[in-house]
């Protein structure tokens, strides 16, 4: 396969080999999500949401990869897949100069490029772009399996994408603080998401990383599985992809675990509830005044200068499209992160609103912003006082809290477009969702009491 990035028909996708490879593949993730669902079903009846779950992100992932073969004509997926292409071809030609590529990326000083006209060349902003070119690196590995046909890795990539939302979807499910029927509508099912994070993109991977990451790690911090070498081989694996592609996400999941323990920490060494909440208090006080102290160091500098400058490029740079927003005038300190926080916060979970999203592109997520608005009343008044005590009491839901809102801010604060905001949002809706349908605690069922409801 030639990417089509040097084609002019976009029907070379579509060749009598990518037509096996696409039904090979369906056919193949249909069977295996079959047998998950029947292996696990009679003693899981949530896993009867795993196929549906499969077919609703195949469904959005392939509208995803149509999108932008016929009407965008290109865009990042087409190029991280000619790119990796060009590299699996690389890999084949001399595994050595493979190896090389990995490591270096075409804006590094010393870089030298072993491409030649048997391999063809990949588009040259990819190469320039470290994190881009990572992600085009993972998906050489993917072609592997694909034979290079783009649908086929796009099929791949929907099947692993799914797994992933349901592996933490039984993560959630096994704490018995929801409904798991609510919870799996508006948890597995969010169209923004199944259409930006099941493609050959970014996106993808990050949500895929974040799947395995936080249930493994809870786990294993908890003690609920054992320090195996798997579970240490996938943490630095999916920790490797993060650092690699966007490395804050890290900073985004281990400070929310942070406070998390600090739950568990509380309980375990007191027994008075208003003792816990003064521990947590002082604890999340401390947490916080650490994170003031670091923002005024040179590293956080360093990143706050980036922050202002990739702002400033979406704003002004007339490459970059479409609808955007603005907070104000924002200083780049920490007295002012501190300041544009809660407006970013709101932008990052909530926009574009439902007047900001009369355009085609948007209204899908002018809708999902209804319904986040709806189920945002519902909690707070119908039980609110009562969920908040949940999320307060509960470490999962804690974590979610504060992952829901470090996400929120950093792609808030940074987006400028709404385009990108949509896309880069993405996966903390499911966190949210999991925080906006907790059972206030009169309501919790039990694992053996909803065993036998069902039955």
């Amino acid at each position: 396969m030639i990417p089509l990035i040097y084609y002019s028909d976009q029907f070379e996708f579509f060749g009598a080999f990518d037509i096996l490879l696409i039904i090979f593949w369906l056919a193949i993730t249909l069977i295996l999500s079959f047998v998950f669902q029947s292996n696990n079903i009679a003693n899981k009846p949530h896993y009867k949401y795993f196929i549906k779950n499969y077919l609703f992100k195949l469904v959005f992932s392939l509208l995803f990869s149509l999108y932008y073969i016929f009407i965008v004509h290109g865009g990042d997926t087409i190029a991280f897949y000619g790119a990796s292409d060009v590299l699996t071809r690389l890999l084949f030609e001399d595994f050595s100069y493979y190896i090389n590529e990995w490591g270096t990326y075409a804006s590094e000083d010393g870089y030298i490029s072993h491409f030649t006209a048997n391999t063809g060349f990949p588009p040259g902003w990819i190469t320039r772009e470290e994190e881009a070119y990572f992600v085009s690196k993972i998906f050489s590995i993917v072609n592997l399996f694909t034979g290079s046909s783009y649908m086929a890795n796009t099929i791949i990539i929907a099947f692993i994408t799914s797994s992933a939302s349901f592996k933490l979807y039984d993560f959630i499910v096994s704490f018995s603080i929801h409904d798991y029927k609510k919870l799996a509508l508006y948890f597995l099912f969010i169209p923004s998401l199944s259409f930006w994070c099941t493609g050959v993109s970014k996106d993808a991977l990050i949500f895929i990383s974040i799947c395995y990451l936080v249930p493994t790690i809870y786990n294993l911090i908890n003690g609920k599985a054992k320090l195996k070498v798997l579970n240490i081989i996938l943490i630095v694996f999916f920790s490797w992809i993060l650092l690699n592609i966007r490395s804050f996400m890290l900073i985004t999941i281990i400070i929310p675990f942070a406070f998390a323990f600090n739950v568990q920490f509380s309980k375990r060494l007191f027994e008075n509830k208003f003792i816990q909440f003064i521990t947590r208090t002082l604890i999340i006080l401390v947490g916080f005044g650490f994170l003031g102290f670091y923002f005024s160091g040179e590293t956080a500098q360093k990143y706050l200068k980036e922050a202002e400058i990739t702002q400033q490029d979406f704003k002004t740079n007339k490459t970059y499209t479409g609808a955007k927003y603005d907070l104000g005038v924002v200083s780049y300190t920490p007295t002012g992160l501190l300041r544009a926080m809660p407006l970013s916060i709101i932008t990052g979970i909530y926009r574009p609103f439902p007047w900001e999203a009369l355009s085609l592109a948007f209204i899908l997520n002018g809708i999902e912003t209804l319904i986040l608005f709806y189920l945002t009343f519902i909690f707070i008044f119908r039980g609110g006082s009562k969920r908040i005590g949940r999320i307060r009491e509960s470490d999962i839901l804690t974590f979610s809290l504060y992952f829901v809102i470090i996400f929120a801010f950093m792609t808030g604060f940074t987006s400028v477009i709404f385009g990108v905001l949509v896309r880069l949002r993405a996966p903390l809706l499911p966190f949210f969702m999991m925080l906006l349908t907790v059972m206030p605690e009169e309501d919790k069922v039990e694992p053996e009491e909803t065993q036998e409801a069902i039955a």
